[in-house]
């Protein structure tokens, strides 16, 4: 399935949501910058608010693999693709150039979240969290996620995405209580692919949408 653009698939998604969860106690959590586009849709439809989870990814380059995530609060989350042998041995093979990742990462998080732009998880507190992409080709920042959230008491966890491939539908199924899916590919290509209209928004329109979530209630 093809979609016009992250706002139309967003409202997509957003009627599928809006008659069970319009009066709950919701929050709404981008994955990525195209979720922030998507989730806004779903955002002024249900009356909650718009966050976005910053994360950045740890690579080994020379082996071309993803080894974490490291989030908001120090908390790296090692990709659940490795098994705990494999982690192990990467970790020794690269442990200077892994740490020095995740010590920048953490500080380029504190730095961009200075200002009052991070999450509060006690926020999230017995709230129905709804987490949004604009794609989910793997698992993995879905993974990040769930392993950010493990301390918070949340009522339930969904999941709201336009596109995903099978391995990270596989992922979704065990990691959250709902999803609302409107596409499923077993050859995941690239989410802009799926766009007639590539709007991805830039890091300002990323918070302009943030900022007025609330005024654009409908």
């Amino acid at each position: 399935m093809y979609f016009e653009s992250r706002a139309v698939a967003g409202a997509k998604l957003a009627s599928e949501l809006i008659d069970q969860y319009r009066y709950q106690d919701m929050a709404v959590i981008a994955l990525d910058s195209g979720g922030v586009a998507v989730g806004y849709q779903i955002a002024i439809y249900l009356h909650t608010t718009l966050q976005q989870l910053v994360s950045e990814t740890i690579r080994i380059h020379d082996e071309s693999i993803d080894y974490a995530t490291v989030l908001p609060g120090g908390i790296v989350a090692k990709n659940p693709d490795l098994s705990e042998s494999e982690a192990e041995y990467y970790y020794g093979e690269y442990k200077g150039e892994l740490e020095d990742q995740m010590r920048e990462a953490d500080s380029r998080l504190n730095w961009l979240l200075g200002d009052g732009g991070a999450i509060d998880p006690l926020a999230l507190w017995h709230r129905n969290v709804i987490l949004v992409s604009d794609g989910l080709s793997s698992g993995t920042p879905l993974d990040a996620a769930i392993e950010w959230l493990k301390p918070v008491g949340v009522s339930k966890v969904i999941l709201a995405t336009p596109i995903i491939g099978l391995a990270a539908l596989d992922k979704a199924h065990i990691l959250v209580d709902e999803l609302h899916i409107l596409s499923v590919t077993p050859n995941y290509i690239s989410t802009s692919h799926y766009y007639d209209i590539d709007d991805m928004p830039d890091t300002q329109m990323v918070q302009d949408m943030i900022n007025t979530t609330i005024l654009g209630w409908k």
